[in-house]
C-alpha cells in the first residue's frame, strides 16, 4: 500500500485566502506513517489559530521539529503548550544579530524555557522520528556556490553567524523522497544531498520550504540547475524565496513548481 504524505501549510510569508492569518515565517503541520509532525512553529501564535479553522488538533503532535533557532521559526512555540518532543539542533540558541537591522533574530525563550514545556532532543547527527521521517542534524556543506550566500547575521563576537544549526527533515516513501526545509541557510542543495546521503535514496519526489533565495544570481541558477539534473518531481517554493526567484524557476520548471501559500493542504 502506498503510504499518502499529508502537509497543511499553517502560515507562510504568501497567502491568498482572507480566512486565514500569515506572517513572515513558515509553519507547516505533516502527518505521514501515523504520525503527526509540527515544522517550525513562524513568530506568533498565528500557526495555532490557523490549525483550528483547519481543524487539526496540535495537542495530539508526536514531534516538533524546529528548523533553526532564528525568530521567524521558532518564536510561535511560546504559544503551544503540548509536552512532546522538540526536536532540533544544539546550536539553536546561539547568539544571532540580525546584519540588516542589529536586532536578535534568535528566539525568545530559553533552553531552560523550553525544556520545562517540551522534551527537548538536541542533535547534530540526523535524528530518527520513525525509521521513515528524520531529522537531518547538521548538514555538510559541499558544493561552493551555496557558500557564503544565506549568512545573514553576526555572532556575539561580531563574526559572520554560519547559521550550522540550519537542519531540515526527510520523508522516505515508495515514490521517493520529501525533503523539508525551513530557511535552508545550508543551502537548499547541500540539504537535499546530505539527505539522499543518510537516507540512502536517490529518487526524489519533493523538495518544500523556504530556499533563502533573493535574486536570479548565479546561486539561484545554479540551484535551479541542479534541480533539474537530480530531477525532483516537484519544488514546493516558500517563506524566504523571493517573487523573482519564484518567477525564475517557474519559468524553468513550470511543471514541477508550485509557490506555497498559507492555508493550503498538499498530498504528497
Amino acid at each position: 500500500m502506498i503510504v499518502m504524505v499529508r502537509i497543511v501549510v499553517l502560515n507562510d510569508n504568501r497567502c491568498n485566502n482572507n480566512e486565514y492569518e500569515f506572517e513572515h515565517g513558515i509553519s507547516l503541520f505533516i502527518e505521514c506513517y501515523g504520525k503527526k509532525v509540527l515544522f517550525d512553529s513562524g513568530q506568533t501564535e498565528i500557526f495555532i489559530n490557523n490549525a483550528k479553522k483547519l481543524n487539526i488538533d496540535l495537542k495530539k503532535l508526536d514531534a516538533i521539529v524546529l528548523s533553526h533557532g532564528d525568530f521567524d521559526h521558532g518564536n510561535g512555540l511560546k504559544y503551544l503548550n503540548t509536552k512532546t518532543d522538540l526536536i532540533c539542533h544544539p546550536d539553536f540558541m546561539l547568539t544571532r544579530i540580525s546584519r540588516r537591522t542589529g536586532n536578535n533574530n534568535g528566539l525568545n525563550q530559553t533552553r531552560e524555557e523550553l525544556a520545562r514545556r517540551f522534551n527537548l532532543i538536541e542533535s547534530r547527527e540526523p535524528y530518527n522520528i520513525n525509521d521513515k521521517i528524520i531529522f537531518l542534524g547538521q548538514i555538510e556543506r559541499n558544493n561552493d556556490f551555496e557558500k557564503g550566500q544565506n549568512l545573514a547575521a553576526f555572532d556575539e563576537n561580531g563574526e559572520v553567524y554560519q547559521h550550522l544549526d540550519d537542519s531540515g527533515f526527510a520523508i522516505k516513501t515508495e515514490k521517493g523522497l520529501i525533503v523539508i526545509s525551513g530557511c535552508s541557510h545550508s543551502g537548499i542543495c547541500n540539504t537535499v544531498e546530505y539527505a539522499k546521503k543518510i537516507t540512502n535514496t536517490d529518487k526524489i519526489l519533493a523538495v518544500m520550504g523556504g530556499f533563502h533565495l533573493k535574486e536570479v544570481n548565479e546561486c539561484t541558477l545554479k540551484t535551479i540547475e541542479y534541480m533539474k539534473q537530480t530531477n525532483v518531481q516537484k519544488v514546493y517554493l516558500a517563506h524566504c524565496t523571493s517573487d523573482v526567484v519564484c518567477e525564475e524557476f517557474l519559468r524553468q520548471m513550470p511543471e514541477k513548481t508550485e509557490i506555497i501559500k498559507t492555508g493550503i493542504e498538499y498530498i504528497l
